[in-house]
């Protein structure tokens, strides 16, 4: 009961943001079970890749802009903006894959013990988009 009513104190929060310039936001969740995976060192990537048509967790398209969340708490609200993008100079432009990875030990390229997930409504998403509702459920070995 308690998560679900930071859930909602989030969702209501993070709807009152403008968006106003190019940005794409929502929600991340961790899938039942998957807490015993979380650790004090942990870091959250959220990673926004152009979207195509191989779109999807085992896309090597490479990422277009992340942000780094250390410590994040569940549920756990996220923007990304063209302050983000990786190479700067680089256009923010949609539509775009969103993948959202947990690192239990801080590594954005090792991939062992990390949780990662998607939105399944919104495989890619124009800019704009503040309602995407990634689960983190898939553990990588």
């Amino acid at each position: 009961m308690k998560k679900m009513f930071i859930l909602l104190l989030s969702l209501i929060a993070f709807n009152s943001y403008a968006f106003s310039d190019p940005k794409v936001g929502g929600v991340i969740t961790l899938a039942r079970g998957m807490e015993k995976n979380l650790t004090t060192n942990g870091v959250l990537y959220v990673i926004a890749k152009k979207a195509g048509p191989d779109s999807g967790l085992n896309d090597h398209t490479p990422p277009l802009a992340v942000v780094r969340i250390e410590n994040p708490k569940f549920p756990q609200a996220f923007v990304i903006t063209p302050k983000n993008v990786m190479v700067p100079g680089t256009p923010f432009e949609g539509p775009v894959h969103v993948i959202a990875r947990y690192s239990p030990n801080g590594d954005a390229i090792s991939k062992s013990g990390a949780i990662e997930g998607i939105d399944p409504k919104f495989p890619s998403s124009e800019l704009g988009n503040k309602n995407m509702a990634i689960v983190l459920k898939n553990l990588l070995k």
